[in-house]
């Protein structure tokens, strides 16, 4: 037995060798085509490349990313890929500086003057009593000759 254990002990060297160096030629993808494809666009179609169906552009692009993915690279790193090889224009999401701010800038400012004034609105419409209907009384009119009036139309139509 005492032999034995070195002999396995080398052969359990010699068979997991192998298998490292085997998991270090395929990486392990970091991201996928879907993930990616709804954040940048077709350069040719300006639309987004997942909707970009028969566009040759969309689909150099699309083997372009998975060339990367089956680098195993990030996510991030397969836009600034795409960016050096399409340019800006590539991404779908805008900047966060200069013009490209204001489109991050505008719906929220947007946003904040639509909560206001729903909010002013409801302070005002609250402060008037809030409902359109008439107070409830005693349900005779104020006016006699209204009542008269009222009276003599609803025996008209009675059989």
């Amino acid at each position: 037995m005492s032999r034995l254990a070195p002999l396995s002990l080398i052969a359990l060297l010699l068979f997991a060798a192998p298998a490292s160096v085997l998991a270090q030629e395929t990486p392990e993808p970091q991201t996928n085509l879907a993930d990616i494809s709804d954040e940048v666009m077709c350069t040719v179609c300006g639309v987004p490349l997942e909707l970009a169906l028969d566009a040759p552009q969309a689909e150099a692009e699309r083997d372009f990313i998975r060339e990367l993915i089956g680098e195993g690279r990030t996510k991030d790193e397969i836009k600034d890929a795409l960016v050096a090889e399409y340019g800006e224009n590539v991404l779908a999401v805008p900047g966060t500086e200069g013009f490209d701010l204001a489109a991050w800038l505008i719906p929220i400012a947007a946003f904040l003057i639509a909560a206001c004034a729903i909010g002013i609105a409801l302070r005002r419409w609250r402060r008037k009593g809030g409902s359109a209907e008439p107070p409830q009384g005693s349900g005779t009119p104020a006016d006699p000759e209204a009542s008269a009036r009222l009276d003599a139309d609803m025996a008209r139509y009675d059989p």
